[in-house]
């Protein structure tokens, strides 16, 4: 009987322990001194992830899948601390109101065909995308253990294409994800993060990529300064996505003439060259000049022809 009662002593006293293993909110006391002594400290404790462009631009063809743009959190300089783990304890962090995209570990923005991530980078390398649950394991008894972001920590937010994109479209986020205490259940650590506005530009090939340009024969009297042989070269430009091009510019790039810096060098003969001019608006294309180009206005076509 005597050790009975001993095994239930024993028990009692134990229970205490394993009943108090749990993370709560920092009390103000302990903000106070945590602040004091150069730390960051708060409740709840606020992480914000800008992103690093304001405008981004994608091709139509951008595989599902694929990072549109990243955002980072500026990386801790000192240990942030957000929760009272005494006797250890847990943090959950996950998304608020987030639902799945198709894209496994992507959630849906306000954005149709466009989804995020977010994840926690350490110092050491070792990252936990969320939702991810860290436990901050128990010191002596009653030891204060914190639960906080390490020193050169951040996190991470990527946007992601998840399917068919508008032409101009907003990404807007406000809370996007928390850290919840499991012993009080309080929010100890909010995620926000920004704007970012996403344009799909539409994508732009010629439908031949090689034209064979054959003058036949013709004698030195078929040629003066001024004119010689000619030949059309006619090609079209064909676009993909959500919109046409407001305009396509062509301009000629190649090797000038020695003698005329305004014509192709021809390799086949001295002292001739070679001209290309647009036959609509009689436009001369100069080799490698920025200032001799050819603007056409496609009018919500997605291709645009070319007779030169």
């Amino acid at each position: 009987m005597k050790r009975l009662v001993q095994f239930f002593i024993l028990v009692c006293f134990a229970m205490p322990h394993f009943a108090f293993a749990i993370c709560t909110q920092l009390k103000p006391a302990q903000i106070s001194e945590l602040l004091s002594q150069g730390y960051i400290a708060g409740h709840p404790i606020a992480v914000n992830i800008p992103f690093q462009e304001s405008s981004v631009s994608i091709d139509p063809g951008l595989p599902v899948g694929s990072v549109i743009a990243t955002g980072l959190s500026p990386a801790y300089a000192t240990y942030a601390n957000f929760a009272d783990c005494t006797n250890g304890g847990t943090v959950t962090f996950g998304y608020f109101n987030a639902t799945p995209s198709m894209v496994s570990g992507v959630y849906n923005t306000n954005v149709a065909g466009i989804g995020f991530r977010v994840t926690y980078l350490r110092a050491s390398g070792t990252n936990s995308p969320l939702p991810f649950t860290p436990s901050f394991a128990a010191g002596e008894p009653n030891q204060v253990i914190y639960g906080r972001f390490g020193i050169g920590s951040q996190f991470r937010i990527e946007l992601v294409k998840t399917g068919d994109i508008a032409s101009n479209v907003d990404v807007m986020f406000n809370t996007l994800g928390t850290g919840i205490a499991d012993g009080d259940g309080s929010r100890v650590v909010t995620i926000t993060g920004g704007s970012i506005n996403v344009k799909v530009l539409p994508s732009c090939s010629v439908n031949t990529s090689t034209l064979n340009i054959d003058f036949g024969t013709f004698g030195p009297s078929d040629v003066s300064t001024t004119s010689g042989p000619t030949q059309p070269v006619d090609f079209t430009v064909l676009c993909t996505g959500p919109t046409p091009p407001a305009s396509i510019t062509a301009a000629l790039s190649g090797t000038p003439d020695t003698e005329d810096r305004s014509m192709l060098k021809n390799t086949g003969a001295t002292h001739l060259a070679i001209r290309l001019r647009d036959v609509a608006s009689k436009t001369v294309f100069r080799p490698n000049d920025p200032s001799s180009t050819l603007v056409h206005a496609p009018r919500g076509a997605m291709q645009s022809p070319f007779a030169l």
